[in-house]
């Protein structure tokens, strides 16, 4: 039977190409990588080696959507957990951390603008 090997990249989509940079590149600190042009706004960033693409004009959760560990989300692993919580705060993001973690020692999420939920994981 085929089998899937390795995720290749994650696709999210934001309401607004120029602030996600902003976020993403900006506030998480990500970098912007060279997107080709597919004819539709998008940005294309670097998470460790794994592509981060955002798009527009495709379902938002919403801001305010609910932030709880059984939402979809994209995971990155995090050096300094309680600085880069520091650093959200000052931009005004909200965090919510799963306590007693079963599966690592902190997990912490958050939404972006668009209520795409974010979760911060240390090992």
């Amino acid at each position: 039977m085929p089998r899937l090997t390795k995720l290749d990249h994650g696709s999210i989509c934001v309401g607004d190409v120029d602030e996600a940079v902003a976020f993403y590149g900006d506030v998480l600190g990500l970098a912007q990588v060279p997107r080709p042009d597919f004819g539709f706004p998008g940005a294309w960033f670097d998470a460790g080696g794994t592509p981060v693409h955002l798009t527009t004009d495709g379902t938002l959760r919403g801001a305010d959507s609910p932030v709880r560990a059984n939402e979809s989300h994209l995971a990155f692993r995090v050096d300094d957990v309680e600085a880069m919580i520091e650093h959200l705060d000052g931009h005004g993001v909200a965090v919510w951390e799963l306590p007693d973690s079963p599966a690592a020692l902190r997990q912490v999420f958050f939404n972006d603008p668009w209520g795409n939920m974010i979760e911060m994981i240390v090992y």
